[in-house]
């Protein structure tokens, strides 16, 4: 499933789309429920992910470009002490992050609306 248009733009349901996957994997890879740990990633709706945190560090700042996001490293690689994410794997192939990064650097975009424009 694609939420984009044509020039590749990716919205929110895709994003999310991403996030339950990957977590999805997880549960299955492990066969356990992930425990709480030091950060509150939340991603229900745009906003619970706009404002969640990793290791005392927002997700997602605004005016950051997407590679240097908080989300976006912590899926990509080992941030400081802490592993890639999700905690020892499976993780994100690099084409999901490319478009998790294509959405930030977009604005974050909630999604197109009946009348051809966006809704934030």
């Amino acid at each position: 499933m694609s939420d984009s248009t044509g020039d590749n733009v990716v919205y929110w349901p895709r994003v999310k789309e991403i996030l339950d996957g990957i977590m999805e994997r997880w549960k299955e890879r492990w066969g356990r429920e992930p425990l709480p740990g030091i950060h509150r990633y939340y991603w229900n709706t745009r906003q619970e992910l706009v404002d969640s945190v990793l290791s005392g560090v927002r997700a997602l700042e605004p005016g950051l470009p997407g590679r240097e996001t908080q989300l976006v490293r912590s899926l990509a690689q080992s941030v400081l002490t802490f592993g890639r994410m999700p905690l020892r794997g499976p993780f994100l192939p690099r084409e999901e992050i490319e478009e998790i990064i294509a959405w930030i650097d977009a604005g974050m975009p909630e999604g197109p609306t009946e009348g051809g424009t966006e809704k934030d």
